[in-house]
């Protein structure tokens, strides 16, 4: 990678930040990303994102630092949130495992890969909501076999799929997941899978009168 190259990849990353921290309007991302990849000097570069440096105002964005492979595996599981928010900027990230999900959750990613596996979690709702908000970005999303997805996210220029192979001849288990947000260049994939052990968590079960 020369010089040029990372500065631009800098200054792209210093555009996600000001995204991420809500500093910078989609439509300016947007427009100022294209500018970034035309930038023919650094100069230019350097004046596009100038009014981003940071300053005495706000700390020097974490988001800065160079991509990183996050993994969330959880362990125990503890009492749930009513909202967990996951951002991924410029990296990979991963949240698996037994852990108790909140009411809600709210995902954003930009310009990274965010998995969220749900197979072995705990749920203490049938209802989880889950607003995305992702952007020139990938999102998979695995649930457990036999829950009901429901899309309404905002789509543009972006595609959404949603496997049941892995689930075939699963039971309904009378939990719903709702989609909603923004979705734009990027791809969603939700996956139904079973349990890694073959059974629900046993408050999952409990939850849901499976077993009684």
């Amino acid at each position: 990678m020369d010089d040029l190259e990372a500065e631009r990849q800098q200054a792209i990353r210093m555009l996600s930040s000001a995204l991420t921290a809500n500093r910078l309007p989609i439509e300016q991302f947007e427009s100022r990303l294209a500018l970034v990849r035309q930038a023919p000097n650094r100069a230019t570069l350097d004046a596009i994102v100038a009014d981003l440096t940071p300053t005495g105002e706000y700390p020097p964005p974490l988001d800065d630092l160079p991509p990183t492979a996050a993994d969330h595996t959880a362990v125990a599981p503890i009492a749930p949130a009513d909202v967990l928010r996951i951002r991924t900027v410029l990296s990979s990230s991963r949240r698996a495992g037994s852990w108790s999900v909140p009411h809600r959750l709210e995902l954003k990613v930009v310009l990274g890969d965010l998995t969220i596996d749900l197979r072995n979690a705990e749920f203490f709702s049938d209802l989880l909501e889950v607003d995305l908000d992702v952007l020139l970005g990938s999102l998979t999303l695995i649930v457990p076999a036999g829950v009901q997805v429901e899309n309404e996210c905002e789509e543009r220029w972006s595609s959404t799929t949603h496997s049941t192979r892995s689930s075939r001849g699963a039971s309904p288990i009378g939990l719903l997941i709702r989609l909603t947000g923004r979705v734009r260049w990027s791809s969603v994939e939700i996956k139904e899978k079973r349990p890694t052990g073959g059974e629900p968590p046993s408050r999952w079960k409990r939850f849901l009168g499976i077993g009684r």
